[in-house]
């Protein structure tokens, strides 16, 4: 009898309990005992990289929610609330009403949320409060939102420092500033009062630290972005920031020392200038910390991913060493892949079900669990579309509500005007407005290239641009025309959108009208029936073909008389075709309107719209439909 060494009687135990297995339940009982440990230790890594992911994704909100809160206070700080219609300021109210709605149960917000839209309800008077706190009101649901939502705690230095820029710098920056032209504005002309002496050496102060440190601080951002991405897409709107900050140090300084007056209208143009500056550079900066929170996102799914397919792989290596050992297996493999053709042609949605208790019917659970997945995408795709429809919906509403209301129209003075647009789909590139301020009535009419989401988008950017420009005191027809073309130009270039567009605009006082840019022919028709047609071929260029269209643009003047008709209109009217294939064209409008002359605009586009429907019959419009018609009254 050989002697029984130690080995073999410390291991004694182990031997006789595998000798009573199985070898499946050898192997199940081995794989417990790696597995438990080595599925706590996986759990807990993906429970770190979820956590990492939930963490961002907590940022991402709170930065989603500081977009629209940045939006109403840029309203605020561009024009005093109390000389703003419900119109100004009711779509970054309402943009921020939505973020509400989604995120502000999560960032616990609803108290000071709810004290922002106190503040901007209607007191008795009719006006709102003013100003100055309503913007305090954002500063606290800003903080509120940069501590709710990590924002704060950033733990890489390059996002730390945007979110620093975002949360902290620039509304603080963009305050001063705002204060400053008030200042400006209040001064009285006469000399430098102490007080203002004492306020213009805080900004300035201000100005400076806050300058100084925004440069240092992104400074280290660029120097910590990993891809080296961040500096060359954000410098030149830093430097903007800064020049103009420094010049407006320079001319604070001449102001403190006498050398510059108070009310100087340069200092009022650079303090404009720098807010204008640091609401853009907030512009900029968002979209980057987005940027860097998606990356770290994607770079812990991505480490998820790698996890779970390396875990998954070994996985299915073990189940495949234990199908060696069934010899049958194949059967149920034939069976689980003809279950497999039904579900992907539709023809079988209930759960493979085995009459065996081995190792095949995990297999069966992982199958079925695979299947269930699938349906729920495919419910998830379905949802999605549902979502796509509802965002087309809101940009529908929005075209229709940046259209000119009939209480506009009706106060524009020595003119009855009636407008028409509709949509050849659910969103449309046509486009009209009528502005009226100082005086001055301007009219601007356009039809961009197509008729989707990116042509009302490129509709909605140049309503947005011209109103911009218009409520800034831009008249110059060619200054006008040329920013508006800028615009346009660089943010279809950045959409990577060939959009263009033609747009008109006509500057209307006392009965002369002065039409300049590139559109449809303006008609003419006066009170005795006489008709003209203006070619405004040589008046402009397409906006968003040509970098500078400032040598095209043009100007012509038109005296209107009473009972004159000015008519403008898109090609959708023109260019209708019936089931015959035949042109409704302009001679047939023009017919129309002469017919019409004496009745009021609002039935003249009444049987003009109704002329155009009768033409085409059943056939639908392939092209959106804009028809203005201006009265001299």
């Amino acid at each position: 009898m050989e002697p029984v060494t130690v080995g073999q009687k410390v291991l004694k135990p182990a031997v006789g309990l595998i000798n009573r297995l199985h070898y499946p339940q050898k192997f199940a009982l081995i794989s417990v005992c790696f597995l438990l440990p080595l599925g706590l230790a996986i759990f807990l890594l993906l429970s770190e990289i979820q956590g990492q992911i939930q963490f961002a994704q907590l940022e991402q909100q709170g930065l989603a929610y500081l977009g629209p809160l940045q939006q109403l206070q840029q309203t605020v700080l561009m024009q005093p609330l109390t000389s703003l219609g419900p119109n100004h300021w009711r779509s970054p109210a309402d943009q921020l009403a939505l973020a509400q709605e989604r995120w502000g149960k999560k960032l616990a917000t609803a108290m000071d949320y709810g004290d922002l839209e106190q503040g901007l309800s209607p007191v008795e008077d009719g006006k709102l409060e003013k100003s100055e706190q309503i913007l305090q009101a954002i500063a606290t649901l800003r903080t509120k939102v940069g501590n709710q939502s990590n924002l704060i705690l950033d733990p890489d230095l390059d996002s730390y420092y945007l979110m620093e820029a975002l949360l902290l710098k620039l509304p603080q920056l963009q305050t001063d500033l705002a204060q400053l032209g008030t200042i400006i504005a209040a001064h009285s002309g006469k000399g430098l009062s102490p007080v203002e002496e004492s306020q213009l050496l805080v900004i300035k102060a201000q100005l400076a630290q806050l300058k100084t440190s925004l440069v240092k601080n992104l400074g280290v951002a660029f120097t910590h972005n990993a891809g080296q991405q961040l500096q060359p897409r954000v410098i030149n709107s830093l430097n903007g920031l800064t020049t103009a900050l420094e010049e407006l140090e320079q001319s604070l300084t001449g102001v403190i020392t006498g050398q510059i007056k108070l009310n100087d209208a340069q200092l009022n143009q650079q303090s404009q200038w720098g807010l204008l500056n640091s609401l853009h550079f907030w512009q900029v900066l968002s979209p980057e910390l987005d940027q860097l929170l998606s990356q770290r996102i994607q770079n812990f799914q991505q480490r998820q991913w790698l996890l779970s397919t390396f875990v998954l792989a070994t996985l299915a290596i073990a189940v495949y060493l234990f199908w060696g050992f069934y010899a049958s297996v194949m059967a149920t493999i034939a069976s689980l892949s003809s279950a497999a053709e039904k579900m992907v042609a539709g023809s079988q949605t209930k759960a493979v079900e085995l009459q065996t208790q081995d190792e095949m019917a995990e297999v069966v659970h992982a199958f079925n669990t695979v299947a269930d997945a699938l349906c729920r995408l495919t419910e998830k795709l379905q949802d999605e579309n549902l979502r796509l429809e509802a965002e087309i919906d809101i940009t529908r509403k929005l075209q229709q509500m940046l259209m000119p209301s009939e209480q506009e129209l009706a106060a524009v003075a020595g003119l009855e005007i009636a407008g028409f647009m509709e949509s050849a789909t659910e969103v449309g590139g046509d486009y009209y407005d009528v502005l009226q301020t100082n005086g001055q009535v301007r009219i601007s009419i356009g039809d961009v290239t197509g008729h989707d989401l990116e042509s009302s988008l490129v509709m909605i950017m140049a309503q947005t641009a011209l109103r911009t420009l218009l409520e800034h005191g831009v008249t110059d027809p060619v200054k006008l025309l040329s920013a508006m073309n800028r615009t346009i130009y660089e943010n279809t270039r950045r959409m990577g959108s060939s959009k263009n567009m033609t747009l008109s605009v006509l500057q209307y006082e006392a009965g002369l009208i002065r039409l300049s840019g590139q559109h449809e022919e303006v008609l003419i028709i006066r009170s005795n029936g006489e008709t003209e047609q203006i070619d405004t071929f040589e008046l402009g260029f397409p906006l968003g073909l040509e970098q500078d269209i400032s040598a095209f643009v043009t100007e012509r003047e038109i005296n209107l008389n009473s009972g004159d008709l000015a008519v403008l209109y898109t090609d959708g009217i023109t260019e209708a075709m019936n089931s015959q294939r035949q042109f409704y064209g302009i001679e047939r409008l023009q017919t129309v309107l002469c017919q019409h002359r004496r009745q009021t605009p609002e039935e003249i586009r009444h049987q003009a719209i109704a002329d155009l429907r009768n033409f085409l019959g059943d056939q639908p419009a392939e092209d959106d439909v804009t028809l203005l018609i201006l009265k001299q009254k």
